[in-house]
């Protein structure tokens, strides 16, 4: 499939997880690639992927969304680079596990930061060359931990909430224009990210319980697959939508 052949895109957390998996999809069915991250080996390894595979042309963005000064700058790069930009794929993002009470605010600010603030942020720099096209995308990433609650990611489901009404009102503002703005919503998902959530102290042990995938764990490619989709023409009639990838587990 050409899906994105003379597209440009953006993806954030493109050095490892669905970011990755989600450009090299989007480069191989034609697009050029702007991938975003803090992780410069990460970004190469993604670059490298995308040029083995002769897809579309991917141009390496070193950005930290924790650093909110420099996303204008690094999303205005990208357009200038890629002589415009036609879809937006918000991936970075970060969570874990803690107790509500003793929370520390500092983990608070940082996961408001990067999911909430730099999506959004992401998003406003962009929009006036999304908007210069007669048709254009917005794909964030949102979770079933804000669809769904999960136990022990109260600041997670919280930032993640923010993007889903973050996401349906772009997708009502500028829907006139061409412009659509969705989002995924993944379950369990086998990502580095992932790997690195543990448990707090003390928790109790039916409510992990909710946390066990049904089912085998997604791959990082099997949500790809449903960006790519909402970042398409084949997708053309959804718009402000909420898609969950977990398999069923909150069905």
């Amino acid at each position: 499939m050409d899906r994105f052949a003379g597209r440009r895109a953006l993806v954030t957390g493109a050095a490892s997880g669905i970011g990755r998996a989600t450009a090299i999809r989007l480069a191989a069915e034609g697009a050029a690639v702007a991938c975003l991250d803090r992780d410069v080996d990460g970004l190469a390894s993604t670059i490298a992927t995308i040029e083995t595979a002769g897809g579309g042309r991917a141009v390496p963005v070193r950005c930290d969304l924790f650093e909110r000064t420099a996303i204008p700058a690094a999303v205005d790069g990208v357009v200038q680079t890629l002589g415009g930009l036609d879809v937006v794929c918000n991936v970075a993002g970060v969570g874990g596990f803690w107790m509500d009470i003793g929370f520390p605010l500092e983990e608070w600010d940082r996961l408001i930061a990067i999911n909430l603030t730099g999506t959004w942020l992401v998003c406003q720099t962009a929009l006036p060359a999304l908007l210069a096209n007669d048709r254009s995308a917005i794909v964030n990433t949102a979770s079933t931990a804000a669809t769904d609650a999960t136990p022990y990611e109260t600041a997670y489901a919280a930032t993640k909430g923010g993007v889903i009404a973050l996401t349906r009102s772009l997708a009502l503002n500028h829907a006139k224009a061409g412009l659509r703005a969705n989002c995924v919503a993944p379950g369990p998902i086998d990502t580095p990210i992932a790997l690195q959530y543990t448990p707090p102290p003390d928790a109790d042990r039916q409510l992990l319980r909710m946390i066990t995938p049904f089912g085998e764990v997604g791959r990082p490619e099997d949500v790809a697959s449903v960006f790519a989709f909402l970042a398409s023409d084949d997708a053309i009639h959804v718009n402000g939508e909420i898609l969950k990838v977990d398999g069923g587990k909150r069905a």
